[in-house]
């Protein structure tokens, strides 16, 4: 898959820093990963859910 079809998650700057700097979206997992300039930040990981669409897709809601 290429970089902008990826979702990293992390919660330190430097993983922060590698899936930005390899071109992926990059999601910020607790209170300091805001910090670091992901795209989204969530407190922790029970606010992200993965939909299966039907045309084989997935779907990431983030919230």
């Amino acid at each position: 898959m290429a970089p902008t079809e990826c979702v990293v998650f992390e919660d330190s700057g430097a993983g922060i820093a590698a899936g930005k700097a390899a071109g992926m979206r990059v999601v910020g997992v607790g209170p300091r990963a805001g910090l670091h300039g992901p795209d989204v930040v969530v407190p922790d990981l029970t606010r992200v859910r993965v939909e299966a669409r039907t045309d084989g897709t997935l779907r990431l809601h983030v919230g």
